[in-house]
């Protein structure tokens, strides 16, 4: 005989700072910062708005205090981030204190070419050698006509998705992300030279811009890791739990870019 009994497990009602912070080389940096109040329910994260928000350098010390925007941003127009250089990120708030460090990648070089046949544009990549650091690609488009030799813009930069089959990409090599692709995921150390791939089509003629970004590997993962679980339904306050974090006592990600920007 057998008897059959079901339990739930009641977890400790646990509140977190969650971080989602970039340092790209050149750039003021990006800082969104909240509360989630509760980590086992799906809860909306809460703005942080009294708090004590800083970036060091870990070389010389030098302290960089950022203010609060609006929607939980935060923001230090005087400091751009430099590559090769490592920063660590502190968050006080009265009840709680969280830290994290990354390291912005060395410079690289890149370039890429395009071709174009009935309206369906190619690109070739030329990727940096050696390719130390993994790389995440996006891209954007904005339409335009020509009044003679002049060139009248019709919108603002969008992005685009791609269509990519080389499988050096983690995008193809997985499988666990659907066509087109918002991003393409290219590992450290690959030893391709160049990436072939496309934009969505679009009717019109276009401008295009790609964006070549360097990243910590733990970034890398938590980026790739964010496009698998919002393609599979999972947003809100339950995409911070799912992620990889480095941030020290919370939830989130504080992530190094070094960003190339190509004119297409």
């Amino acid at each position: 005989m057998s008897c059959e009994e079901t339990i739930t497990p009641k977890l400790p009602e646990e509140s977190k700072i969650a971080v989602t912070a970039q340092l790209t080389s050149g750039q003021a940096p990006v800082l969104h910062i909240v509360e989630i109040n509760n980590i086992n329910k799906q809860e909306s994260p809460k703005t942080i708005e009294n708090a004590e928000v800083s970036i060091q350098d870990v070389q010389t010390k030098e302290i960089f205090s950022c203010l609060p925007l609006s929607d939980g941003y935060w923001k230090n127009e005087r400091f751009q981030a430099q590559p090769g250089k490592t920063y660590q990120l502190n968050v006080k708030t009265k009840n709680r204190e969280v830290n994290a460090v990354c390291t912005v990648p060395s410079s690289f070089t890149t370039s890429a070419e395009r071709s174009d046949d009935q309206n369906e544009s190619t690109i070739t990549l030329q990727l940096p050698v050696p390719n130390l650091s993994p790389l995440v690609l996006t891209m954007e488009a904005r339409t335009y006509r020509m009044e003679g030799t002049n060139i009248v813009y019709l919108s603002n930069w969008e992005k685009v998705n791609m269509k990519c089959k080389d499988a050096a990409t983690d995008n193809i090599r997985y499988q666990e992300l659907p066509a087109p692709y918002s991003k393409l995921f290219l590992p450290a150390k690959t030893t391709i030279k160049q990436l072939v791939f496309s934009p969505e089509y679009q009717n019109g003629l276009r401008k295009f811009r790609v964006h070549v970004k360097s990243v910590e590997p733990v970034y890398y993962k938590y980026l790739y890791d964010y496009e698998y679980l919002k393609n599979n339904n999972s947003n809100g306050a339950n995409s911070y739990i799912g992620l990889q974090s480095n941030i020290n006592n919370g939830l989130g990600i504080f992530g190094g870019v070094y960003e190339n920007v190509i004119a297409l």
